[in-house]
């Protein structure tokens, strides 16, 4: 397997923007208005004791926790940034113990991913921070390990949701919380979907029906993807088969040859298109440009219906099965002194808590990541106004969260790239199939 030094995964970090498109979000999560970085108090070095700490998180200890400030490192903006402040201004004013945390707006989520590399090879880790599991790789010895804090200090750690837990233990131990979570939906133009008799496709079948009725009567593309890599890791799924590992490429075979046909069959027919400069299809399904688009849930804030027509959200269709990209990032501590730690597992434990949770969806189009919250009567009556949060919960039996390995980041961007090349160059599935699991291979060698 390639092995990958710090300085290269900075440029990685830098110049990879497919995973932030994974994640979605638009403009909050990963190309939301530019926040000055402030500088964040650094936490300390590792040394012996440091390295046993951040293996196993001291939570066993009955001594009270001394007051003190804590930061965190986020890539939140404008109504994230908003309620995740709420949120924080509240911890701080009711925590029985004098702890303190400073929030730290590092940018977008590629500027977050860089400076916690760089600051990892220099052991100016931040107290905690929101992280993939991708950008955690070359730093992972870092990383405190939370088992014993959920096993002796957490209230019903399997009210979380299990697609999130699973996710969050990828590496053999429990290395975050979930925190900002979304999925990909299928947002549409109701009102021409109306107009031409159809529903939301359920099915791979039904996406052709519907592009097929698009371009003829109404001479429109009739989808999009945010998310080219994911779109493909999710077709794959959806059609029963795999995607990739730390061994390479899982889809060279005829289920990917399936897959691959009818993803480019979408664009050589005129049923899909490229988004282009604009980024995000948001914008021109906005100004129905394109009649739907595939992105995630809390892309919703950045949809425009003001010029009179109706928003529908759907879950993603499906094929042999149903498989729906697991989006957001995860809250990961990094102090190595015992005191802040446990300050840092309050904090944890305040905005995974179903109270914080619930605001926190509610407010910003992210999902609830307990079981509880999504089932309070506050989120329940919530969701019967919000057509977003409830296609996203429909299809919760169907997250999956994409593997995390040495050179997983690089692939999203590798095949982001290469998928795009195909497209434009109208190539033929045999050709596509063959050149995307060379891409991907090329990362995993």
């Amino acid at each position: 397997m390639k092995r990958r030094r710090i300085g290269a995964m900075l440029l990685t970090a830098a110049l990879a923007t497919g995973m932030l498109a994974g994640c979605g979000d638009n403009g909050s999560s990963g190309t939301g208005a530019d926040e000055a970085a402030n500088t964040a108090q650094p936490a300390e070095s590792t040394d012996a004791a440091g390295t046993a700490e951040a293996e196993s998180g001291d939570a066993q200890s009955d001594t009270a926790i001394e007051p003190c400030e804590i930061t965190f490192w986020h890539a939140m903006s404008e109504q994230q940034e908003v309620t995740l402040t709420e949120l924080t201004d509240q911890f701080n004013s009711e925590n029985e113990y004098g702890i303190k945390v400073t929030l730290v707006n590092q940018g977008y989520y590629n500027d977050l991913s860089t400076k916690l590399t760089a600051n990892a090879a220099a052991d100016t880790l931040p107290d905690m921070a929101q992280a993939y599991n991708s950008w955690l790789i070359p730093y992972l010895d870092k990383v405190v390990h939370l088992d014993d804090f959920v096993a002796n200090d957490y209230d019903n750690y399997d009210d979380i949701i299990e697609s999130y837990r699973d996710e969050c233990s990828q590496f053999g131990f429990i290395a975050a919380m979930p925190f900002n979570k979304s999925t990909y939906v299928y947002f549409y133009n109701k009102t021409l979907f109306d107009e031409l008799g159809l529903s939301a496709p359920e099915t791979w079948e039904d996406i052709k029906t519907v592009g097929e009725a698009f371009k003829t009567e109404k001479g429109m593309v009739s989808l999009g993807f945010d998310d080219m890599a994911g779109m493909l890791e999710a077709s794959l799924r959806q059609n029963g088969g795999d995607y990739v590992t730390e061994e390479g490429a899982q889809f060279d075979n005829e289920t990917g040859l399936e897959t691959v046909s009818f993803i480019m069959d979408l664009y050589s027919n005129g049923y899909a298109r490229l988004v282009g400069e604009d980024g995000y299809f948001s914008g021109p399904f906005s100004n129905q440009m394109i009649a739907a688009y595939i992105g995630s849930s809390t892309g919703v804030s950045y949809i425009d219906t003001s010029s009179g027509w109706e928003l529908g959200v759907a879950p993603l269709p499906g094929n042999k099965e149903k498989a729906a990209n697991q989006a957001g990032t995860n809250l990961v501590m990094f102090s190595q002194d015992e005191n802040r730690q446990k300050a840092v597992w309050e904090y944890m434990k305040f905005l995974t808590s179903e109270e914080a949770t619930v605001k926190w969806a509610m407010e910003t189009g992210y999902l609830p990541v307990r079981t509880s919250a999504y089932e309070s009567d506050t989120y329940q009556e919530f969701m019967k106004n919000d057509a977003t949060a409830t296609a996203a919960y429909a299809q919760a039996d169907s997250f999956f969260s994409s593997p995390a390995f040495d050179g997983s980041y690089d692939i999203q961007s590798a095949v982001n790239a290469k998928l795009e090349e195909l497209i434009l160059n109208d190539a033929d599935p045999e050709t596509a199939l063959s050149e995307l699991v060379e891409a991907v291979n090329a990362e995993t060698k």
